[in-house]
């Protein structure tokens, strides 16, 4: 698989570009986490399927930057791979998808625990790393009375780990674009 992020300034650059899109699409970011072929993010919903389809065009064409192409083709060659976008109803499913995509990294080898890895939303959820990327799923906020009781909440959560069969049916409901619900 072809690698997308090449250092961590492609990170930094892809996550200010992702903040910058949030604002200007007016669309929540709930969790993201970025490996070295490929990134995630869950977002609220957009106004429009369009809008899904531009955000993340736009997501792609800001990380192909001209002057830092090793060759024309090589750097844009890198993000010409389609998106995946699959609907994730409101409840349970959120929280699954913010798990599954904080475990990314635990399950690519990538670190042994989440909190180890620094490009995706788990440090910001649990207050090491401040961001104004994150914004709070209401999932979450019912975890707890206050942010303390939420992040202890989130932590037995994420403590169980990713179980096989939820794992598999949030990457069939990607492959297929089939909505998570039930």
């Amino acid at each position: 698989m072809r690698s997308v992020f090449r250092d961590n300034l492609d990170c930094r650059r892809y996550l200010a570009n992702l903040y910058e899109l949030k604002l200007r699409f007016e669309v929540p970011i709930y969790a993201w986490c970025l490996l070295p072929v490929s990134a995630s993010i869950l977002t609220g919903p957009f106004r429009s399927s369009d809008d899904a389809t531009e955000f993340m065009q736009s997501l792609s064409l800001f990380q192909v930057e001209p002057r830092r192409m090793p060759a024309p083709s090589t750097a844009s060659r890198r993000w010409e791979q389609r998106f995946q976008l699959c609907q994730v109803a409101p409840g349970y499913w959120p929280l699954a998808c913010m798990r599954y995509m904080e475990f990314l990294p635990v399950r690519a080898g990538e670190c042994d625990m989440p909190w180890n890895y620094s490009w995706s939303s788990f440090r910001a959820r649990m207050g090491i790393e401040p961001s104004a990327l994150l914004d709070p799923y209401l999932g979450y906020l019912r975890m707890g009375n206050d942010e303390e009781d939420r992040r202890e909440c989130y932590r037995l959560f994420m403590g169980r780990g990713v179980p096989d069969g939820e794992a598999a049916t949030i990457r069939e409901a990607l492959l297929r674009a089939s909505p998570l619900k039930g």
